[in-house]
């Protein structure tokens, strides 16, 4: 099951004080007037609630003393404002009067590229990121956005790159090393990856996603014990961080906390029923279990959230093989097939539930596949080797199941219901 969750920081807005400053339109209040905006309207428009935000903003853009660098960044802040109220309409149409108003505001283009993003238009958000980065090549907010963009879309020697570049101009943004260090992982670059997690943890010990980060990769080492308490702490520092339920509950399948395992996996269906891969992962561990009941209704919730899901197929099919309905099995093997050709251990487990059919012919191209993939398979071979014997192709099939006998001797009294 892969567990890939990529690295999103928003592009951040702006502070009106400094771009106040800079076009020299500070002055004390009891100086402002002729609607000049004042200070206290530029906090607001700075400020966390979003009713101010919206007020104090708006009360900026239509000053006709503020000046373009000043509307612009008022229009960005008021864009984000309406973003957290869920007024998507409004929020863009300020990224785009922003950008208007000050066509060189790299923080205009970047907050613009952050809504195309959330709104998985990644074409149109990487041109904004560039369009930021070109008017402002030191804007390591937009470069790493784009490189999170370049994640999204598994170009991770682009996303590499922009992260490198990022770093080079500020070397202690931790949210790019933790960028950085998903990209290495992802690759299998599994110390690179540690590397960059510490090197963020080390500049904002609170970071709670590169814990978790972190934890993915001691979980890929099968060092469960280090995977659990780098998970603990992602949750304790952020409870909001819900993926982490999932991940820890495969940290704990793999050390044999089934039970723990099952726990996490109902909090992470909890927080987010939706949550596919968890539905596959939960199924999976009802399936050792021999609950091929609570397996199938798992695996049939990750279908009808995602028909495209060829693991969920897969799965079902060798839930249903174990409970011997292989009619049911070898439809759900099909269809795993046509959605990812890749996906070979279906080969093995569709050729084994031919097998007990009684489809030899059938079965064997599918275990020669299965062979190749894995010829140190026992099980494959000793399956191989009875499906050329019922063909005729006795000397065959014999020296399969006696090839199979060298790697398990006791091949012959294991279940061989499809894996």
């Amino acid at each position: 099951m892969r567990l890939t969750t990529s690295l999103v920081v928003p592009a951040a807005g702006v502070t009106l004080a400094l771009a106040v400053t800079a076009a020299g339109q500070t002055l004390p209040d009891s100086y402002i007037g002729g609607g000049v905006p004042t200070n206290t309207t530029i906090l607001r428009c700075n400020g966390d609630d979003p009713a101010a935000i919206i007020a104090g903003c708006t009360a900026i853009i239509g000053s006709r003393q503020s000046g373009a660098t000043m509307r612009s960044g008022a229009l960005i802040n008021r864009g984000r404002a309406y973003l957290r109220l869920g007024q998507n309409d409004r929020a863009i149409a300020d990224f785009e009067a922003a950008v208007r108003a000050d066509p060189r505001n790299s923080r205009a283009l970047a907050n613009r590229g952050a809504f195309h993003q959330a709104q998985r238009d990644f074409e149109r958000a990487v041109k904004d990121y560039s369009s930021a980065i070109a008017v402002n090549p030191r804007d390591v907010e937009a470069l790493n956005q784009r490189a999170n963009v370049h994640m999204l879309r598994g170009d991770y020697d682009k996303a590499v790159a922009d992260y490198d570049r990022a770093i080079g101009i500020n070397p202690r943004f931790a949210a790019v090393y933790a960028g950085r260090g998903e990209a290495y992982r992802v690759a299998g670059e599994l110390d690179r990856a540690v590397g960059d997690f510490e090197r963020a943890i080390g500049l904002e010990p609170g970071f709670a996603v590169a814990f978790d980060k972190r934890g993915l990769v001691h979980s890929e080492r099968h060092d469960y014990v280090r995977a659990i308490e780098d998970f603990d702490r992602a949750l304790a520092l952020d409870t909001a961080l819900t993926a982490v339920y999932a991940h820890r509950a495969i940290a704990y399948a793999g050390s044999g906390a089934i039970e723990r395992a099952l726990t996490d996996f109902d909090q992470a269906l909890k927080a987010d029923p939706s949550d596919r891969p968890s539905h596959v992962g939960r199924g999976t561990l009802f399936l050792q279990q021999g609950q091929l009941d609570r397996a199938i209704a798992d695996y049939d919730r990750a279908i009808m959230l995602d028909a495209t899901f060829a693991d969920a197929f897969y799965n079902r099919g060798t839930a249903y093989a174990r409970g011997g309905d292989f009619a049911a099995a070898l439809r759900d093997f099909d269809q795993a097939i046509v959605l990812d050709p890749t996906l070979l251990g279906a080969f093995a487990s569709r050729g084994l539930a031919y097998v007990k059919a009684g489809e030899y012919a059938r079965a064997i191209p599918d275990l020669d596949r299965a062979v190749l993939l894995a010829p140190g398979n026992a099980l494959v071979l000793y399956n191989r080797g009875l499906a050329k014997r019922q063909t005729g192709d006795i000397a065959g099939g014999d020296a399969d199941v006696a090839h199979a006998r060298t790697i398990d001797p006791n091949i012959e009294r294991l279940d061989t219901t499809p894996m």
